[in-house]
């Protein structure tokens, strides 16, 4: 299987239209704006966000410039103070991408391995796990990643990939570590969280659409699923639904903890009004992210 058929098939894409973001909405007593920040883009995917420059990372897929109806990825960013946008095309397929908050070092994973990037040269070097398929990355503390198509974790260090002996035997789509050193990661089966040190998983969820998986800037886990956007239990082991969504595809964070969520076109960022909403998850019945 090709990695663009698995990634169709994590995916479940529907085919269903959805109404545009209403630019402003109360519900429940909670104000909010929805922004759109970037359009007429196809299918744009694992987002994350550089907070000490307030960017945000992701990829999208483009025809491919010498295969007739092949589909490559390409990583672009957009840096919201400016809503400046560019293609980081020195990457080939470039996938997934994560930030290093603490040195603003950004990471992107192709087709061919994990590059650093650097925003102010626009330019991105060859870093590790060389002629090898990035199908995921992470980073708190040390570089993780999974490949395709095995999905089988690993870590970075030094240019060293090692197998990740927490998930040693466990597949992994997508992956985050909380502020309580809670692992949280999916694959096919279902959403599981695990402390990191142990090899004692707690179950959460299976049959659900997985679109992303994050934690805000104070390290508060949440899950994108197609219908939504969930903060994830953990006192309860349940999911409970901070907004609705139709088709939605990413998830992140601005610098000022605001949602920033893609559908299959674009990507808005959302808003609350500080003064109405209480702080986090506030409720929100529904962001009708769509085409216009």
């Amino acid at each position: 299987m090709k990695m663009w058929e698995l990634l169709l098939s994590c995916l479940l894409l529907s085919q269903a239209g959805a109404k545009p973001v209403d630019e402003n909405k109360e519900v429940n007593d909670c104000n909010y704006t929805a922004e759109l920040l970037k359009e007429k883009l196809d299918r744009p995917y694992l987002l994350s966000t550089d907070y000490n420059t307030n960017t945000i990372y992701f990829s999208y897929t483009v025809p491919s410039k010498t295969d007739e109806g092949v589909e490559n990825f390409t990583s672009a960013y957009i840096y919201l103070n400016t809503k400046e946008y560019g293609t980081i095309n020195n990457v080939q397929d470039g996938f997934a991408q994560s930030v290093d908050q603490k040195s603003g070092d950004v990471y992107i994973g192709g087709s061919d391995g994990i590059y650093k990037y650097d925003h102010n040269t626009k330019n991105a070097e060859l870093l590790g796990a060389k002629d090898t398929d990035i199908w995921m990355i992470y980073f708190k503390e040390v570089l993780y990643y999974s490949v395709f198509p095995s999905q089988f974790l690993y870590t970075l260090v030094d240019g060293t990939s090692t197998r990740f002996s927490d998930l040693e035997d466990t597949k992994v789509d997508h992956m985050v570590i909380d502020n309580e050193n809670d692992i949280f990661f999916t694959n096919e089966t279902g959403l599981f969280s695990q402390k990191k040190g142990t090899k004692n998983a707690v179950f959460f969820a299976n049959n659900i659409s997985v679109r992303a998986l994050t934690t805000d800037m104070n390290g508060k886990p949440y899950i994108c699923l197609n219908n939504g956007v969930y903060s994830i239990n953990k006192k309860e082991i349940k999911l409970d639904l901070v907004f609705e969504t139709v088709d939605a595809f990413g998830l992140t964070f601005d610098s000022e903890n605001n949602f920033v969520c893609s559908d299959d076109t674009s990507i808005y960022r959302i808003k609350a009004d500080k003064h109405k909403c209480n702080d986090g998850p506030f409720l929100l019945q529904s962001v009708n992210l769509g085409t216009n």
